[in-house]
């Protein structure tokens, strides 16, 4: 079937104009920076990010920080599996339910530091590739969503 004009105008509103494809499309470009520069640690951005999140905690539970990364449990849960799994995180029930008490350990510690220098070269490349006024205001505004995260 041949589109309409009607047709054909939305369509090509969807393709040159929607966030949603766009900044799936760049999160595949950065995440892979970012996984090739932590690739020879053994660990992915996307751990290393829960990693970072319950060290500036200190201690925290599994629902909270499922909240406050705007994670859904089961990717949450595959995750943890792998931090655990390497002694970066120690966890362990906290009596209520599913929910889990997580601390990071010395290992996650040595861990965050040991990946930190190729973490800040990933992050370079990735500012070369959004630039600077993009990747401020990506840095402000998932600030901002991870903050409401934490107090929801």
């Amino acid at each position: 079937m041949k589109p309409s004009e009607s047709h054909k105008k939305i369509m090509n509103s969807i393709a040159t104009n929607c966030l949603s494809v766009r900044l799936r499309l760049m999160n595949r470009i950065v995440g892979s920076i970012y996984d090739a520069a932590l690739r020879p640690h053994g660990i992915k951005a996307s751990q290393l990010t829960i990693l970072v999140t319950v060290s500036a905690f200190d201690r925290a539970n599994s629902k909270a920080l499922c909240r406050a990364l705007h994670m859904d449990t089961s990717t949450f849960s595959r995750a943890l599996a792998i931090l655990k799994k390497n002694q970066w995180l120690h966890v362990e029930p906290s009596g209520e339910g599913k929910i889990l008490k997580i601390e990071v350990t010395r290992e996650g510690l040595k861990k965050i530091e040991a990946v930190y220098p190729d973490w800040q070269r990933a992050q370079e490349k990735a500012i070369e590739v959004l630039g600077e006024a993009t990747s401020e205001a990506i840095i402000s505004s998932g600030t901002q969503h991870l903050l409401n995260g934490m107090t929801i």
